[in-house]
């Protein structure tokens, strides 16, 4: 008997689709005139103007229109039974004449917000439910990220790219975000939809009233929301925007391999083809957007575009949730997408109905006793009813809600699979669901966004809840870091998106700098050179100063082929620090014109002054006069004034003068008398222990990857660091139009070691940024830091760096830095609990954990960890083969 019923509802469920398809066709003819602009709008054709037709009545234009449009062959009957009429100025017009707006919003990570943040966004979004469109849907879909355009960027970067080396890193990248995008990437977008509210006896309203009310709508939704933090999404052409969206939600599959482009150029082609070059004006929009199949034949699933859907409804809810509960859903996982209804009620009426249904249940409880099964119902049921009848008489609404859960799979089995663990995780969290079990078809209809959900699914699933409820659903707390030129850092840990940032995002991110802060062995070396290889890769100037442990940094640089330069007494390498080296000044002139120019000895002077502060840390006053007056003598007697003509050397045009070296200027110290307690003390850099400092520049400084070693100076000679950081900072002043970063690892020594050097480090952190460079510094022991002059360079390097990453630290820098970063509890304990690979990452206002990923030949090139380092080694003398597998 079962069956037999089962049968008959679906045969009556075909014959309904079928009567469906007769109406809609009946309705072509009128509507195909306003299906013809949106082609228009989509592919941006211009028409000829038409002579203006003569006035005639609704009864006569209709009888003409009729006339007029041929009997066209469809593509496909898919295009028929999507009950959508036209789409309009970004405005969707459905079959049943009602007007619809879809708005993209950028979601925030709203859970790691500390509980004063939670609420102010949910004060918000209250705030701006008051005064939204009385019906709202909210959609969310989840679907592997589109890693494509990444893999194309890379491969376009390696067929520039000169050094075999860095080409093999390149396509070991690529695999990496392949095998990600395969396992783990997901992505997930968030929209809210709302519609024209109908007002009584107006079936076709005004299209200017419409398109106004939508505008209005999208602008309080865009000021409301940038309280909560998210941004709502505006397109150059919302039509467009609006006809892509129908199009991957309606071929997820076809989508992937065929643009929008490609099915608006395969529609024209069939429509000339079968029904005549001026068939093209009357070709339906849902011809673009519906799939090429649709199976309705099974009671458990449908078949889209060869994809499996199946669909929950949830009909029990939880009496109490907490702010942003809806996030469980939302990161449920892939083929999980989320449709959650809105429908405001008359106040008035429901203050009233509420009145009655408490009246009647105090009557009925009168008639029973508390041991009685029905007692505790009714009560219940009586101060849920003055529970809402309280909010009513304040500032409440009285909404409807409903929630459908769409399950995609590329199988029968899969999609039973994914619903089963579903619900499985729900029910754990005290949430009932039920099956669209023989609705799957009128489910599939709800699920698409035109604000218009099945009346049996709805009775189902519908719950009554008040405004401060409705916030309480904020949907839009799923936060994803995934720029389109950036580098993959690792995976978002709460919802599996890639985690790739492009910093020098200026749209994006304010400055890109950044700070790393962990305990030791937390793994801030290795994300340092982790970021600076893949940065290396797109072609970007890299600069790593190693104050300590600088052998840790040569493995990488050796084999990307980069410029490992050690500055130590010992060593034959040397950066003259007396060396001016030549300013872009071709692009300053183009970019800015003719300005007077300021005097580049001047400028090397001042920043010498920094040097020999570290070196003489007690200089009175009186000696560094002599010390300025001593280095010009020096360079004037290399014929070098401060006239920036005087540094070009005239026997080679385009290039300066040979430079004096410490050396020069020690003579010059020792011609006075009161200048011999400096020259002394500058001695041993030049025929002392240290005489390596004494030299003219032997190493590439034109070099992509140059890392500094500094870690052999030890006690003053971190004078060392000074001298890297000179040349770095000089290199990146070259061309603003240049990218290029700079690593400071321990950057806690430079800060501690001297004021004025801890002063140059803030400089670059807040003036690199106009240089189109990023400044990005590894520390430790936050508590010296922040002691130096009452925290002012710690908090400095802090408050210029956009992005903050923070790794394992211990109990009391955790708290510390909980405090600097305003962290919630849950991200203060996170932080304490890290194991080696996870961090938490902080930009614009969101929070997220990540864990970062590297492949194994890039572990290979940068690992510390000594496990690592013993199976390298025995690998290396088992196959005799590099990390690239070479002999």
């Amino acid at each position: 008997m079962q069956k037999e019923q089962q049968k008959k509802d679906a045969q009556k469920q075909k014959e309904q689709a079928r009567e469906n398809f007769r109406q809609i066709r009946e309705q072509e003819a009128e509507e195909r005139n306003l299906r013809n602009q949106l082609v228009q709008n989509v592919e941006k054709e211009e028409r000829p103007v038409r002579p203006p037709k003569k006035e005639l009545s609704r009864k006569e234009e209709k009888s003409e229109k009729v006339q007029e449009v041929p009997d066209l062959l469809p593509m496909s009957w898919t295009a028929s039974y999507i009950p959508l009429k036209q789409v309009k100025n970004g405005i969707i017009q459905t079959s049943d004449n009602r007007f619809v707006k879809i708005v993209e919003v950028l979601p925030i990570n709203f859970l790691l917000r500390s509980s004063s943040e939670q609420r102010s966004i949910i004060l918000s979004f209250m705030s701006y439910l008051k005064i939204a469109p009385p019906n709202i849907q909210l959609k969310v879909l989840s679907r592997k990220a589109d890693i494509q355009e990444y893999i194309d960027k890379i491969d376009e970067e390696a067929e520039k790219e000169t050094d075999e080396r860095c080409k093999i890193l390149q396509e070991d990248y690529a695999e990496l975000i392949k095998s990600l995008g395969m396992k783990e990437a997901i992505t997930r977008r968030f929209f809210l939809i709302f519609e024209y509210p109908s007002r009584s006896g107006s079936k076709n309203p005004d299209e200017r009233d419409v398109h106004l009310y939508m505008r209005s709508a999208v602008q309080t939704a865009k000021k409301y929301l940038a309280m909560c933090g998210n941004i709502v999404l505006e397109h150059e052409n919302e039509t467009r925007f609006c006809v892509e969206i129908l199009y991957q939600l309606l071929n997820r599959q076809t989508c992937l391999t065929e643009s929008l482009n490609d099915r608006i150029k395969e529609v024209r082609k069939y429509y000339t083809e079968e029904n005549g070059p001026e068939s093209i004006r009357y070709i339906p929009v849902t011809e673009l957007v519906a799939p090429r199949t649709i199976d309705f034949r099974n009671w458990n699933y449908v078949v889209v575009d060869g994809l499996y859907y199946t669909y929950l409804y949830v009909q029990k809810y939880r009496s109490r949730v907490p702010a942003g509960w809806l996030s469980l859903l939302i990161n449920a996982g892939e083929g999980i997408d989320i449709d959650v209804f809105f429908f405001k009620q008359d106040k008035n009426r429901c203050v009233e109905r509420i009145g009655r249904r408490i009246r009647l249940n105090r009557s009925k409880i009168k008639d029973t006793y508390d041991s009685n099964s029905d007692f505790d119902s009714l009560s219940e049921s009586i101060q849920a009813g003055y529970y809402l009848k309280r909010g009513l008489s304040g500032s409440e609404e009285f909404y409807y809600m409903s929630i459908l859960v769409t399950i995609t799979g590329h199988s029968e089995q899969e999609v039973e699979w994914r619903s089963k663990e579903m619900t499985k995780l729900l029910s754990s969290q005290d949430i009932g669901t039920g099956s669209c079990i023989f609705r799957e078809e009128q489910a599939f209809l709800s699920s698409l966004p035109f604000l218009q959900i099945d009346k049996n699914i709805y009775e189902k699933s519908k719950r009554n809840v008040l405004t401060s409820g409705v916030a309480a659903c904020y949907p839009f707390a799923s936060y994803e870091m995934s720029d389109k030129d950036g580098i993959m850092i690792g995976v978002n840990k709460a919802n599996s998106s890639l985690v790739i940032i492009d910093i020098f995002n200026s749209l994006k991110y304010k400055n890109a700098n950044i700070a790393i802060f962990g305990t030791s062995g937390s793994g801030k070396t290795f994300l340092m050179q982790l970021m600076a290889l893949r940065m290396r890769q797109k072609n970007i100037q890299v600069f790593i100063i190693a104050p300590d442990k600088g052998h840790e940094f040569a493995r990488a640089c050796n084999n990307i082929g980069g410029e490992f330069i050690q500055i130590s007494p010992s060593s034959s390498n040397c950066i003259n620090i007396m060396e001016i080296r030549p300013a872009d000044m071709e692009t300053r002139d183009l970019l800015d014109g003719y300005t007077s120019e300021r005097s580049e000895l001047a400028s090397k002077i001042q920043s010498l002054h920094i040097f020999f502060s570290l070196l003489i840390p007690d200089m009175s006053h009186e000696e560094k006069q002599l010390l300025d007056g001593a280095m010009v003598t020096c360079y004037q007697e290399k014929g070098i004034t401060h006239d920036n003509l005087s540094l070009t050397d005239p026997e080679h045009p385009g290039k300066y003068k040979k430079m004096p070296i410490l050396g020069d200027l020690h003579e010059v110290l020792m011609r006075k008398e009161e200048c011999r307690r400096m020259a002394n003390i500058l001695n041993r850099l030049v025929s002392g222990s240290a005489s390596s400092f004494n030299q003219q520049t032997n190493v590439d400084l034109e070099n992509k990857y140059v890392v500094l070693d500094i870690s052999e100076l030890s006690g003053d000679l971190l004078l060392g660091m000074f001298v890297a950081l000179d040349f770095v900072w000089t290199k990146t002043k070259e061309d603003r139009t240049v990218e290029k970063a700079v690593f400071v690892d321990e950057a806690w020594k430079l800060l501690m070691s001297n004021d004025l050097a801890g002063e140059y480090l803030i400089e670059i952190f807040k003036t690199i940024r106009a240089y189109g460079g990023s400044a990005i510094c590894a520390t430790q022991d936050l508590a010296d830091c922040f002691a130096v002059r009452d925290g002012k360079l710690g908090r400095g390097i802090l408050s210029n760096s956009k992005t903050k990453i923070v790794l394992n630290m211990e109990v009391s820098e955790a708290e510390r830095i909980q405090e600097e970063l305003d962290l919630s509890e849950a991200e203060t304990n996170s932080i304490i609990h890290f194991e080696r690979g996870n961090g938490l990452i902080s930009t614009n206002n969101n929070n997220l954990i990540v864990e970062f990923k590297a492949s194994a030949l890039e572990k290979d090139l940068i690992t510390t960890d000594r496990k690592d380092l013993q199976e390298l080694k025995d690998r290396i003398r088992k196959y005799g083969t590099d990390a690239y597998g070479r002999k």
